[in-house]
């Protein structure tokens, strides 16, 4: 089993929309079983791949096992707790989903105040750092678990990457996705060195590694690659180029992705995973029926041109889906 975070410190570059349809591709044209983690407090995965009954069932029906009660007994410090969250399958999108919990917003304070903890090299702390890369072990059903987050650099999206195998960055041109990934580049390093420190406090004062599932924690995220939302552009003899206004935007920010890849010491053009063209006038039909933007048909209110769209998202995720198993597996 493959771990992956979506990832990016900016909103609005269309992160869920590619993780949803993503893992889609994966389930029914690589005929991948994958599982999506909803990690974001706001639930837009959730709310994407199921329909509003079946979410608000699962949301206040107090039988089913959110990821957020998988905090409890670690709030409560008595371990992790023996049953994994609900799963829930999305029959449009052919993937399970682990729904996400607004609760999850209440345990940043948990997380935060534990990973002071976790720097000071106490059990205490790692436990609660790593509580969802325990839950995460327990997938080992499925060939992808893929985990949407929130845009901050807070402290449960930090645990979530600290879980995963390795993060998508969806991205799109402007100054702000340019900044998001500096803050990014910041943010990791910082963290890398903290968990470094952590992990020797840790042993020396324990006399051995912290485990999880049997195998020593260390920074060991790696990065699956980007996708960029296509941006305005002409056309030069017959060649696509950005415009004008977007033109240092774009050198500034392949500059800035250099210097990601540096970090995690992989070659640039083995990370770039494709495009997502503007899907404006499709992506809300999509919303509505729980369904991946390829497999839309009348039944959805698909009329007219929306069909060339359809199809014109279909080539895109397959061909994302296609680079991104080819880069998972290299």
């Amino acid at each position: 089993m493959i771990s992956v975070a979506f990832f990016n410190n900016k909103g609005g570059v269309g992160k869920t929309t590619l993780l949803c349809n993503l893992a889609a591709s994966l389930a029914v044209n690589e005929k991948k079983k994958v599982l999506v983690l909803d990690a974001d407090p706001q639930c837009n995965a959730s709310a994407y791949l199921l329909p509003e009954n079946k979410l608000e069932e699962i949301l206040l029906d107090g039988t089913y096992n959110s990821i957020d009660s998988f905090y409890e007994p670690v709030r409560r410090g008595v371990g992790y707790a023996p049953e994994i969250p609900t799963i829930v399958p999305s029959a449009r999108f052919g993937v399970d989903v682990i729904v996400g919990d607004p609760k999850l917003s209440i345990r940043e304070d948990l997380l935060a105040t534990d990973w002071a903890a976790t720097r000071n090299g106490e059990p205490r702390g790692f436990q609660t750092t790593y509580a969802l890369k325990e839950l995460i072990g327990r997938l080992g059903q499925y060939d992808f678990v893929l985990v949407d987050m929130g845009p901050s650099l807070g402290a449960l999206n930090r645990s979530a990457l600290l879980a995963v195998d390795y993060f998508v960055m969806p991205l799109s041109v402007d100054i702000f996705s340019l900044m998001a990934v500096a803050n990014i580049l910041s943010s990791f390093g910082n963290w890398k060195n903290s968990l470094n420190s952590a992990l020797e406090r840790y042993k020396e004062a324990e006399g051995g590694d912290f485990l999880i599932n049997g195998v020593p924690v260390k920074w060991d995220l790696k990065f699956a690659g980007f996708v960029m939302q296509q941006y305005t552009a002409k056309k030069k003899e017959g060649v696509r180029q950005a415009v004008e206004a977007f033109e240092n935007i774009i050198h500034r920010q392949n500059d800035e992705l250099a210097s990601l890849c540096a970090f995690f010491d992989v070659q640039q053009d083995l990370v770039n995973l494709g495009e997502v063209p503007t899907l404006s006038s499709v992506v809300p039909l999509s919303q509505q029926a729980h369904a991946p933007i390829f497999s839309l048909g009348a039944k959805d209110g698909i009329v007219g041109s929306h069909y060339n769209r359809v199809q014109e998202a279909g080539n895109f995720y397959h061909a994302i889906a296609s680079k991104f198993i080819a880069r998972i597996e290299a």
